[in-house]
């Protein structure tokens, strides 16, 4: 199963074991659960799928009626025009929270293991291109919290050149931006940095797939 398919199996309220084996693999679809569960439970809400009563339909007909400036027209456009666009307002709805919570599979995705600093930590990161740069959620099980006064940091790294993806102080799923690409910056590590005013890696590798 692809990550749509997971999703859009757990929005139906369907998800079984290979649903849950899915979300257990899968970085970036644990990362959009809580979107999951809320359009679920948007969904299972019996509000929305209440049917409007029959003279709705007769009563919109009717108001835009009374409010056109052309009646040489008559209302058999109207009738013809609205009645359908009503029932399509329904399934647009529909579609449309879907795709609120609908997320493309990621571009690249890989494992990110511990250092001998952080040797019980592991790490998956799935990485989306965009026009300005690349969206990642890191997923991290194992690694403790920052001390006070330290931060974790995601870097890219081309050789000396490293690139700042953001900082984050615990383990679990972690969304984060940076303008560049990973086919530029082909290494990813993370670090444990001090809050100074020194912008450059400190050297304490906890996580990295190594150059």
């Amino acid at each position: 199963m692809n990550c749509d398919e997971v999703r859009a199996q757990y929005l139906a309220g369907e998800d079984d074991d290979a649903t849950g084996v899915h979300l257990a693999e899968c970085a970036a679809c644990r990362a959009r659960r809580e979107d999951l569960q809320a359009g679920r439970r948007a969904l299972m809400d019996q509000a929305i799928w209440e049917e409007p009563p029959p003279e709705l339909e007769d009563q919109v007909v009717a108001l835009i009626t009374a409010n056109q400036n052309r009646p040489s027209l008559g209302t058999g456009w109207l009738e013809r025009w609205v009645r359908p666009l009503a029932a399509a307002a329904v399934v647009v709805a529909v579609v449309g929270l879907y795709g609120v919570f609908r997320t493309p599979s990621p571009d690249w995705a890989v494992a990110m293991p511990g250092t001998d600093l952080a040797p019980l930590a592991t790490s998956t990161i799935a990485g989306w291109n965009t026009e300005s740069g690349t969206r990642m959620v890191l997923a991290v099980e194992g690694l403790d919290p920052a001390p006070a006064g330290y931060v974790y940091e995601l870097w890219l790294s081309q050789g000396p050149l490293h690139i700042s993806a953001g900082t984050f102080t615990a383990d679990g799923e972690i969304d984060l931006w940076t303008g560049v690409t990973r086919a530029d910056f082909p290494r990813l590590w993370v670090t444990l940095e001090p809050l100074d005013h020194d912008e450059s890696p400190s050297g304490h590798t906890v996580l990295d797939t190594g150059a």
